[in-house]
């Protein structure tokens, strides 16, 4: 019998109501799985994804963007060779949104059940560690990471929204260095995004090039820039068209170096981390992706 590994975390997203275990466990048994159920906090996600990735066929991921950056971390690390699923269970749902997957976590459950389609997913590479789709420097990003768990989990998407413009008036610049076989930019910022997905921080359409399955990174760096640039870069992020604006430099490539002058937090699928200057790269297609067929 095959053997799928869910690993929930319960603290992840707005209150589930009613718990997901029931809808998982009978979408699941409906294909065929014996199901195991784990729980994570997000702090021990990369180590159950490697302890599952030894017997399971099939690891699904029932948490935020963090959470399935430190699964996919995890089993890049081991060489698993599981299949990855993915339920909505964060409050932004970047990953989510940039597959096209259901947001709703009903839908997306029954989706489990349902006929599917496995697709092989790039990793970034920073140092000695992976993320699944996202590596952000600056005031706006740090201030997403600081709105803690009791607030998202009570406003939402709402919370995300005034954290950033909050931070648009205090923003303070930093000075960063990108290197790459294309390009290399050494000047002032507010943003520095490395990504390999369309969907950052809820702006769907930011990086509208970009696929989990392109083999490359896509980088935006915005320098500082007035409150008319700002409202004119929002726009841009919302309409798919920010690299247009003359404060904003685009890079499409493989690898680059990254280092800035002052600051001391990054942000890494959607959660604190602490900055150190990285070498990143794309690594193509090294893990699995289960996604409904339709």
């Amino acid at each position: 019998m095959k053997t799928a590994a869910v690993i929930i975390n319960k603290s992840s997203g707005k209150k589930k109501k009613p718990p997901i275990e029931y809808g998982v466990l009978s979408n699941l048994h409906a294909q065929g799985y014996d199901v195991k159920l784990l729980y994570t906090d997000g702090s021990d996600a990369k180590e159950l994804a490697k302890e599952v990735s030894d017997y399971a066929d099939l690891i699904v991921s029932a948490g935020g963007d963090g959470t399935i950056g430190e699964i996919i971390d995890g089993m890049v690390e081991c060489g698993s060779d599981s299949v990855l699923s993915i339920l909505p269970a964060g409050t932004v749902n970047d990953y989510v949104r940039a597959l096209g997957l259901p947001l709703d976590m009903n839908a997306a459950i029954e989706s489990l059940s349902g006929p599917q389609k496995e697709i092989k997913a790039d990793v970034i590479k920073f140092n000695d560690r992976h993320a699944a789709y996202l590596i952000a420097l600056g005031d706006f990003m740090e201030s997403f990471t600081k709105v803690s768990s009791k607030v998202k989990n009570r406003f939402g998407i709402l919370a995300y929204l005034y954290a950033g413009l909050r931070a648009l008036l205090t923003m303070k610049k930093y000075r960063v260095k990108i290197e790459a076989p294309e390009e290399t930019v050494m000047s002032d910022s507010i943003l520095t995004i490395v990504a390999n997905t369309s969907s950052v921080g809820s702006f769907t359409r930011l990086l509208h090039e970009a696929r989990v399955n392109d083999h490359h990174l896509h980088v935006l760096n915005i320098a500082p820039s007035n409150p008319k640039e700002i409202v004119q870069i929002v726009l841009g992020a919302l309409r798919g068209n920010i690299a247009d604006h003359k404060n904003v430099q685009y890079i499409r490539t493989k690898k680059l170096t990254l280092d800035t002058d002052r600051l001391q937090v990054m942000d890494i699928d959607g959660d604190a981390d602490t900055f150190t200057a990285m070498d990143i790269e794309i690594v193509p297609g090294c893990i699995k992706l289960n996604v409904p067929e339709k």
